[in-house]
């Protein structure tokens, strides 16, 4: 069932293609919106007695209506320079804010987030929690970030809610990603108050901070991320425990079906923290013997009982054979590794401007969907497969 907005702004024209973009997007059916561009219209329409899932409007149109004690769900009001203007701030504090003028898919993501206004899933798609999916690698350069940002730019991009993680000590998703405007608090201040709120250890997310309020949207990738961390010592000081606090966070929002994490060294302490508490693991290997070699002595130490990782972390990992030429397609690898996916190397990415192309190969997206499809589908098999709006 389609949540119900109502929309009030003062200029009939801006509503026009806002109706006719919903109505030819997936947004059509997540979302009924009722459009006022008349104050007394909509007043009118808003002392009836069906109420709807969330309002969103310019500011004098909000501000008459919570004038009216009927604010009884949640609400956002549009703004053209990202906050209240000063004659009406105290009277319509509590809001959330909307950039007005914006791309009209970050615009509907925006009112789907009013009032924890989720998207529409089957009835039978239901799960304990985020999936965590974690993209590991016992060698460098192997890849890890062009297959974590074109894996989730593949789920986003059908449907599933997807948040994607950088864990790296310097964030290279910079390189491949425009950052969007905004002013969400970051990573760092999410650490800080999760330290500050006591949750090391806990389960549970009572209490913690909202994500929402750290976390910005890739409208190219389809997924949520946070901004890239400026201060380097921040990384450098993350702890394993930290690391497992922020993937207990994720896992336990409601509001994600996968959580991309992308690590750097697996020396790391917070590449450690990935090995154990992702549920799958997908490793990284290059089609040379040193990367197999790598992969193999990495694994018979998170199996030997001293490591500090979980024994299970065999059995939960996958392995992927980046930057595959033709000869190395259909190679079985060792008989401790098989083998789940091949992506192929793609000789336009020698280019000296070419990290834009990574997230555009039709080739190598065929190969990231059929990974995704092969290793996620059976995690999430009601959901992945399932009408996710119907």
């Amino acid at each position: 069932m389609a949540a119900r907005i109502v929309l009030a702004v003062r200029e009939s024209q801006y509503i026009e293609p806002l109706l006719h973009y919903l109505h030819h997007s997936e947004y059509g059916e997540m979302l009924r919106i009722t459009a006022f561009s008349r104050l007394d219209t909509f007043m009118e329409f808003m002392k009836g007695d069906e109420l709807p899932d969330a309002v969103v409007g310019d500011p004098i149109f909000v501000e008459a209506w919570l004038v009216e004690g009927r604010n009884t769900v949640p609400w956002g009001v549009l703004s053209e320079a990202g906050k209240y203007s000063s004659s009406n701030a105290g009277s319509l504090a509590g809001g959330m804010v909307i950039e007005k003028y914006q791309s009209l898919p970050s615009l509907l993501e925006s009112i789907l987030r009013i009032g924890d206004v989720k998207r529409m899933r089957t009835a039978s798609a239901a799960k304990e929690e985020t999936l965590l999916l974690g993209v590991v690698s016992a060698s460098g350069s192997s890849g890890k970030t062009t297959i974590a940002l074109n894996m989730a730019k593949q789920l986003g991009g059908i449907g599933l809610s997807v948040f994607y993680l950088n864990l790296e000590s310097v964030d290279s998703s910079g390189l491949f990603l425009r950052m969007p405007q905004g002013n969400a608090s970051g990573l760092e201040l999410l650490l800080y108050e999760l330290k500050a709120s006591g949750s090391e250890g806990s389960k549970g997310n009572a209490g913690k901070p909202e994500l929402g309020r750290y976390a910005v949207r890739h409208d190219s990738l389809r997924c949520d991320a946070f901004r890239p961390i400026g201060n380097f010592k921040e990384m450098l000081q993350m702890t394993r425990q930290d690391t497992l606090d922020l993937l207990e966070l994720l896992a336990g929002d409601a509001g994600y079906d996968v959580v991309i994490v992308d690590t750097g060294s697996i020396e790391e302490e917070r590449a450690q923290a990935v090995l154990q508490r992702c549920g799958i693991l997908l490793w990284a290997l290059k089609s040379d013997e040193a990367s197999m070699y790598k992969t193999l002595r990495w694994l018979e130490y998170c199996g030997d009982p001293h490591s500090g990782l979980p024994p299970e972390v065999p059995g939960k990992s996958r392995f992927v054979m980046n930057f595959a030429g033709d000869s190395a397609a259909g190679r079985p690898g060792r008989e401790e590794i098989r083998i789940d996916g091949v992506l192929p190397f793609i000789p336009t990415w020698a280019l000296q401007h070419h990290v834009e192309l990574c997230l555009n190969s039709p080739q190598f997206t065929a190969g990231v969907q059929q990974l995704c499809t092969d290793i996620i589908e059976p995690a999430l098999p009601r959901v992945f497969t399932g009408g996710l709006h119907e």
